[in-house]
């Protein structure tokens, strides 16, 4: 009798028996209910401002037609090169070329009225103001630099006046003189050696000063004569097209070649001298006056 109730009590407490029911039906154990864990949620990368990006391109005063390109680098310890002579400038005054630049810039963040600076060893050659970026949309800027023959080391500065501004590198080698007259080497007189006097130090020779470049831009009076002839070829150019005018073809190469100063908001005093110089021819013109006359709306009512 005792042994029969020691088996009975082993039954009860072992696991598959004590989930037997006493009517013979046996119930499977209940699976865990397992909650899968969520997925992490990883911070999205921050925006960046305005970077620059791609090609460093020098074009023709058509502003499509590419003279030479390279892309862009982030870093001195490898720099891109380009190759051009004084030939593919669309100016040269003092010894200094000036060419037509195109390069890119993007943002992840909308920026306005921002500043880029083009610097060639060291020196600021060109400056381009209230730049506005739309997210994610590429913006080209286009610029006239000028650069002197041989190594120009040009640092594209963007965004400069930020704390954070994207900086870009490459090399631009200028072949030719840019306008400036060849130097002949002076060759000193021979003088016979003597012992009789000891040698006199001539004092050293200062070195001349280069006066500062002299440049104009929006809100001077130079500008305001630069800006009326802008608007009168731009009239001229579209007005007498196909009227038989005989120098509509240096009008139109004249405009051209005012459009790309105009768009750079900036002159030197020689190219905006230049300029005028050009601008005078047509304006003394009589041919020109007349032209000029016949399309022009008349404000006479009768």
């Amino acid at each position: 009798m005792k042994t029969q109730a020691l088996m009975m009590s082993l039954m009860l407490v072992t696991p598959v028996f004590a989930a037997t029911n006493f009517g013979g039906t046996t119930e499977a154990p209940k699976p865990a209910t397992i909650t899968p864990p969520k997925p992490s949620t990883a911070a999205a990368p921050l925006a960046t401002g305005p970077q620059v990006t791609g090609l460093f391109r020098i074009v023709k005063p058509d502003g499509a037609t590419v003279i030479q390109q390279t892309p862009i680098g982030t870093s001195t310890s490898v720099i891109n090169v380009i190759n051009v002579a004084t030939a593919d400038a669309f100016l040269t005054s003092g010894g200094k070329c000036a060419f037509n630049v195109k390069y890119d810039e993007v943002s992840g963040l909308s920026a306005t009225n921002t500043t880029n600076r083009l610097f060639s060893n060291d020196t600021l050659i060109a400056q381009n103001t209230k730049i506005d970026l739309t997210p994610n949309v590429l913006k080209t800027i286009w610029t006239q630099p000028y650069l002197v023959p041989g190594q120009n080391n040009v640092k594209v500065l963007v965004n400069a006046d930020s704390a954070t501004p994207s900086v870009g590198w490459v090399r631009v080698n200028v072949s030719g003189t840019c306008g400036a007259a060849p130097t002949t080497p002076v060759t000193p007189p021979t003088v016979p050696p003597t012992t009789a006097a000891p040698k006199t130090e001539l004092p050293k020779a200062t070195p001349p000063v280069t006066p500062p470049v002299v440049k104009f831009a929006p809100g001077s009076a130079e500008w305001n004569n630069l800006n009326n002839a802008f608007g009168y070829s731009n009239y001229g150019v579209t007005g007498l097209k196909g009227k038989g005018y005989g120098r509509y073809d240096e009008l139109l190469k004249f405009n051209q070649d005012i459009t790309v100063v105009f768009n750079a908001k900036v002159v030197d005093q020689a190219s905006y001298n230049a300029l005028m110089s050009r601008w005078n021819s047509f304006v003394m013109d009589p041919a020109f006056q007349a032209a000029m006359k016949a399309i022009v709306p008349s404000t006479d009512k009768k």
